[in-house]
């Protein structure tokens, strides 16, 4: 982190520790037979440093999968220069490449017993490879026909690309190997941390694991090669490091929903992710753009508590929900340091209508606050392994979670407030106008399913929305009345120069500070309906994005299988009607005949009755006369 306004201060913070980089920049010797290397088994081999691209792919557009082949092509050009500077004698610098992609439900049937084919996800992506290099590189390079391979787990293509790195596809079948994200990272980290490493003796396999490192990338990222460079560089100042992360840039479809992650993105790294990164370490280090060391993944604790099968209802937030954090939680606790490079810049497609953003921050909110609740029980412990978490950093994170649950209330009489100032109407009225909505949102989210929830937190936005425009208005009336001394101006004023100062010092986002107003007018939907959306979604531990794509190829066969078999079963229970009918008519016929046979003898005994009484009174009567 640099600024030319703080000079000292940057040269202070951003000094290099000699024995720490030491430590890793031994001779390097390369081989370029791969298998010459192993067999020979030099030492010095070892200390090349080697980076793994890992990217985890579901539901993709083909736009992002164009953006994700972008980068890697670069990187193969990159590694291409990198490898001449090492044949003219400068090893500074030079590391090895190779791409893996992981696909989850790569595989689909289209009738019960029916084979399993790739689905159009995937179809897409190896067309792209075949049709789009030229668009991809911007040069007509030729490519060689992939390699395939079929795999206890389902599949996987191999590509050789220009300048002579490989992009390895691994299609992941759910019938085989568990799938989700979280699970592809555990798959990929014990592939080249276990079995690529696992006939090394122990000295080479400490040595090559303390130089290999897992670029843990989306299936939507945009990057350039200096951004890979500037996180390993970060990583070559201290073995202690276990994962860096870049700047990371929202893009997509301009709208409102881009506009307030824009702000909120700026706002997070000027602010919260310096702050951490100056008082010790920041917590999460996201999984769309990251570089992690292997030796810290291979460390007791880690790699073994991160998979773990969800057994609670709090493993499922704090786990499958937030894997990037849960991740980065274990290295902390295991004496790790994890930092923040701001000159890394990376760009990620971004929500870009509400439902999908209330879908996503639903899964963020409460693995985010399990994983800090997580690390500040067990503070103690962490402080004492980890120096470089102190208990004033734990205040810190203390307070931002204080701030985190008082957020939803203070929310709601700041708006109450507001409203009482600028409008003149009673305090109480103001009270019972805005909880009105908020109960009511409420017993919606009680009774109704998600989309109602988020059909009604979005019309309930659009309503606060105009309120907060109109209390921004009067405000600024009221700073100009009152003037800038005045409690409320003073307050306003001060915050809004905290953001400006920041986008000051960041003059390449500066654009950033224009997207605050949409942040501002949207604060009631994002921190009051939108946390209670997530307390009434708990138990929802679905992706929330991407979910509503389906293949298109095979929808039509799909549909057809499923009306035939919606008819055989409406055939089934006619039948079964029919039959039921047939039983019970003919049930009944018998209990109907049975009782009328009942019903016969029975007048059949009273009329004998009848006659047998006739025949006694007329005895009777010959008796009496």
């Amino acid at each position: 982190m640099y600024s030319g306004l703080l000079v000292d201060q940057s040269a202070a913070l951003n000094r290099k520790r000699e024995s720490d980089a030491n430590t890793l920049l031994e001779p390097i010797e390369v081989m370029d037979n791969e298998a010459e290397v192993e067999a020979a088994a030099p030492v010095e081999s070892d200390y090349v440093q080697r980076i793994y691209a890992c990217a985890t792919m579901w539901h993709e557009t083909r736009t992002e999968m164009v953006e994700l082949l972008k980068s890697i092509f670069k990187m193969d050009k990159d590694q291409a220069k990198r490898r001449l500077f090492l044949a003219q004698g400068n090893s500074r610098g030079y590391y090895k490449y190779e791409t893996h992609i992981f696909f989850d439900d790569a595989f689909e049937t289209l009738s019960v017993n029916g084979p399993s084919v790739v689905n159009s996800f995937v179809s897409t992506f190896v067309d792209i490879m075949k049709t789009e290099i030229r668009f991809i590189t911007g040069v007509d390079v030729p490519l060689t026909p992939p390699i395939k391979f079929e795999t206890p787990y389902g599949g996987r293509i191999e590509w050789t690309l220009p300048h002579g790195t490989k992009l390895l596809l691994h299609l992941k079948d759910k019938t085989k190997i568990r799938h989700k994200k979280r699970w592809s990272q555990c798959m990929y980290m014990y592939y080249l941390l276990g079995y690529m490493l696992k006939d090394l003796t122990p000295n080479r396999r400490e040595i090559r694991s303390r130089n290999t490192y897992i670029l843990a990338l989306d299936g939507d990222v945009c990057f350039q090669p200096i951004a890979v460079e500037r996180l390993v560089d970060f990583m070559k100042r201290s073995p202690k490091l276990g994962a860096a992360c870049g700047r990371i840039h929202p893009t997509g479809e301009p709208g409102p929903i881009l506009w307030y992650q824009k702000f909120e993105y700026a706002i997070g790294h000027w602010l919260q992710k310096s702050t951490e990164h100056t008082l010790g370490c920041v917590l999460c280090s996201p999984g769309c753009f990251s570089l992690f060391r292997g030796h810290a993944l291979m460390s007791p604790n880690i790699l073994s508590k991160y998979t773990q099968m969800s057994s609670k209802p709090l493993h499922y937030i704090q786990y499958d929900q937030g894997e990037d954090r849960w991740l980065c939680t274990l290295l902390l606790q295991q004496g790790y340091k994890v930092d923040y490079s701001a000159a890394s810049d990376a760009y990620t497609h971004a929500p870009e209508n509400f439902d999908e953003f209330y879908n996503q921050r639903r899964r963020w909110v409460p693995s985010t606050t399990a994983n800090i609740m997580d690390l500040l029980a067990d503070y103690s412990k962490t402080i004492s392994v980890n120096s470089d978490i102190s208990f004033p950093y734990i205040f810190y994170q203390s307070l931002l979670m204080f701030g985190t649950i008082m957020g939803p209330g203070t929310i709601f009489l700041v708006i109450v407030g507001a409203l009482h100032r600028v409008f003149h109407v009673n305090m109480w009225l103001s009270f019972f106008c805005n909880l009105t909505p908020i109960v009511v949102y409420i017993i919606v989210c009680y009774f109704c399913k998600s989309k109602t929830q988020i059909l009604f937190a979005k019309l309930l936005s659009i309503i606060y929305a105009l309120v907060m425009v109109t209390v921004f208005v009067g405000i600024s009336l009221i700073v100009v009345e009152e003037g800038i001394f005045a409690p409320s101006s003073f307050f306003l004023i001060l915050v809004s120069l905290v953001f400006i100062v920041a986008a000051i010092m960041h003059p390449l986002e500066f654009d950033c500070l224009i997207y605050g107003l949409v942040y501002c007018i949207t604060i009631p939907s994002m921190y009051l309906f939108l946390i209670i959306f997530s307390i009434f979604n708990l138990d929802n531990v679905s992706w929330g994005t991407r979910e509503t794509e389906k293949p298109k190829e095979n929808t039509v066969l799909r549909n057809t299988y499923v009306t035939f078999k919606k008819t055989l079963q409406i055939y089934n229970t006619s039948i079964l009607a029919i039959g039921m009918y047939k039983s019970f008519s003919k049930t009944f016929f018998m209990f109907r005949t049975l009782v009328r046979k009942i019903r016969l003898e029975d007048q059949i005994q009273s009329l004998g009755n009848v006659i047998q009484y006739q025949k006694e009174v007329a005895v009777e009567v010959v008796v009496l006369n």
